[in-house]
Formats: structure tokens, sequence, C-alpha cells
């Protein structure tokens, strides 16, 4: 089950004439369509565990697939992993006006902002209830809820953005009716999407910065104490 948090906008025409410099055909367009709604979300997949991994696979994890550090003489004894991804979706309408002049212009806007597949992955050699399997499950579970605190952090820059982006790219008129709709979709989703990207590389590196609070000799050292 996912965990959802919403925010909804109500945009209005009237309130892009600062966005850009208006067309002619967009600004007769403008005064005949509907004004979109847009919804920005953040969600969060269940959060799984996995226990059929050695040390070692995980230690290549952390240092392969997810650029991670290993400190002289420590070992991994659990990993936190997951995916960060968008989904953009958007109903586009048209409306032609009498001298053949067509509006295209999207409604009900929906981008979703989603931490997927999260995982803690506890090495099999460390048997469950001992001390040092409740200390690996505490470090990763903070791990996971790191990433959960920076992309609620991120939602504001990312709706502002996505607001800035609807309010450039709001309507796509044409002389003519010669371009089927799809490719005016595409070429809408595409616009708005590039206008969020950058956002999730800074999402990325955010987390990766914090994760490092965590992840340092002093931390372990207080760590292992704790089962000596």
């Amino acid at each position: 089950m996912k965990n959802v948090f919403y925010i909804l906008i109500f945009l209005s025409f009237t309130s892009f004439s600062s966005a850009k410099a208006e067309s002619p055909l967009n600004a007769r367009c403008k005064s005949i369509v509907k004004s979109p709604n847009v919804s920005v979300t953040a969600s969060y997949d269940a959060l799984t565990y996995d226990h059929t991994k050695v040390g070692r696979t995980l230690t290549r994890l952390h240092t392969s697939e997810y650029g991670g550090d290993v400190h002289n003489g420590y070992q991994i004894n659990g990993l936190a992993t997951y995916d960060l991804g968008s989904e953009l979706n958007f109903n586009l309408s048209k409306q032609k006006l009498s001298d053949g002049v067509v509006c295209f212009y999207p409604s009900d806007i929906k981008l979703e902002i989603s931490m997927r597949n999260p995982t803690i992955y506890i090495a099999r050699g460390i048997k469950k209830g001992t001390c040092a399997y409740e200390v690996a499950l505490r470090h990763e579970q903070t791990h996971q809820q790191i990433n959960m605190e920076v992309i609620e952090k991120y939602m504001p820059v990312i709706k502002n953005r996505f607001i800035e982006a609807v309010k450039k790219y709001a309507i796509a008129s044409r002389a003519k009716d010669d371009v089927p709709m799809e490719v005016i979709q595409e070429g809408l989703q595409k616009k708005y999407l590039e206008a969020i990207n950058p956002v999730l590389e800074e999402i990325k590196s955010e987390i990766k910065k914090e994760q490092e609070k965590l992840d340092n000799i002093e931390n372990y050292n207080y760590e292992q104490s704790l089962c000596q």
C-alpha cells in the first residue's frame, strides 16, 4: 500500500500573462479554453525487508551499483535501497475556432514523485533478535527515513518548478489542424518532465549528502560499541 500526499492547484489562464510573451494564436485560444487543474503528489511504496544476501553481496551492491564507500576495517551488515521516479499524466483537449485555428490545452495534469521499492537488506549471517541485528536494522531504517524526509523537503520546489512549466506551456495552438493530438501531447509531456528532472537529480544529491552524515566512522564505532 502507498502513502500518498496531495497538493492540488487550480490554475487560471488569466495568471499566465507573465509566463512568456503571448503569441497571437495563444492569446486567442486562452480566451476560450478551460483552466487546467494540477495535482502534485508524493508517494511512498511500502517498505520491504530482505534477509537472503550475504554481506559480500551487500558490499558489492553498496559500492558498485549505488556508488557507496566502505571504510577500512568495517563490513556491510545492512543496506537500504530505493528508486526515485516520476509519472506524469494529463488529458489533452482541442477546440477549433471558426477560421480553422486549433487550440490544444491540457487538463487534469497529475504529477507523481515516488519513492519506489524501498528495501532494507540485512546480511543473512546476522540472526534476528541479536544485538547486531537490531543495530543494523535501526541503522537502515534511519536511512529510509532520511530518504522520505528529503523528498518531502523538496516537494514545494517540485511544485513550484512544475507550475512554472505548466504556465509556460499551457496552450499549444496551430494555424490549422495538421498535427495529431498524440504529437502535441508528447511534446508537452517532454517539456513538463524536462522541468522536473533537474530537481530529481538535486534530490538524489541531497539524499546522498544527508546519508553521509549517518555513514561515518564515529557513528559506526558508536553502533559497534552498543553490542560489546
